[in-house]
């Protein structure tokens, strides 16, 4: 599938935090590895599935882990972007949060601490796999990587795509990396989730995601916190298939991260 974008780049910009990234982080040697933390509890979902999904920031301010283990508890399903693992073993909160946690580890420091997608479930996955993008973002030069895991669910199975997409590069090059995600989701024949940090802050971004997105059937959760520091742009979104969307919101009052958390509660069709 192709996608053609009628656009004229604008300037690209670097952010001041990404040269403090530049020097703190680098790409980790085999992005694609799967670290597998802490164990579900459940046997399976009840009559409903309620998520979140939520951009870390790396864990950089005060109260982030506090704020995460309170919303961990309250749902099934946990998409982060940015989450962090110190020297590659479980933190005591993967081990007493009840939730199966899988993690694509993509940047690493020299004190071995890594961030990349986590994704966590109240049930067993099924299936994990950690998908590269083809290219690769500028100053770090690491590939951005998007979790994919599966679940029983509902009589069917439950796909769940946990996506921080790759930034700072050309639309054609982030349309590379959006194809990557819809493969899996128009190959799948059961209910979909697909979660994440889009960085869609430019409109041209946003009308291809939400195109690719429509095509193989996915809809957008309509919850969403814009705010001034991403060009008033919303970058978080939730889309899904095969599911009834029941309730969701931002949680405006997550203040320990760059971004807002996104909650929504799905039942089976």
């Amino acid at each position: 599938m192709v996608y053609v974008v009628t656009y004229v780049e604008p300037p690209r910009f670097v952010t001041p935090p990404m040269f403090r990234i530049r020097s703190q982080f680098q790409p980790v040697a085999d992005a694609a590895a799967l670290k597998h933390l802490g164990a579900a509890t459940a046997s399976g979902f009840g009559a409903t599935l309620k998520m979140i999904s939520w951009n870390m920031f790396k864990a950089r301010r005060a109260g982030c882990m506090p704020d995460l283990t309170a919303l961990s508890s309250g749902v099934e399903l946990a998409c982060l972007q940015e989450a962090v693992l110190h020297g590659g073993l479980a933190h005591p909160f993967h081990v007493t949060s009840g939730l199966e946690w899988i993690m694509a580890e993509n940047l690493s420091t020299e004190q071995a601490v890594t961030t990349g997608p986590k994704t966590g479930s109240r049930v067993a996955s099924t299936r994990s796999q950690a998908i590269r993008s083809l290219d690769r973002e500028p100053l770090i030069g690491t590939p951005k990587t998007f979790l994919l895991t599966t679940y029983p669910f509902g009589g069917g199975e439950l796909l769940v795509i946990n996506v921080h997409a790759i930034n700072l590069v050309s639309t054609a090059k982030f349309a590379r990396q959006v194809e990557q995600m819809i493969g899996p989701v128009a190959a799948h024949q059961g209910p979909c989730i697909v979660a994440g940090d889009f960085n869609t802050w430019n409109q041209a971004r946003w009308h291809l995601l939400l195109k690719a997105m429509a095509d193989v059937g996915l809809q957008r959760v309509p919850a969403a916190a814009p705010q001034l520091r991403h060009f008033n742009q919303v970058l978080d979104h939730v889309f899904y298939r095969g599911l009834k969307l029941l309730s969701a919101r931002p949680l405006t009052h997550i203040k320990s991260s760059d971004h807002v958390p996104l909650w929504a509660e799905f039942a089976p069709l």
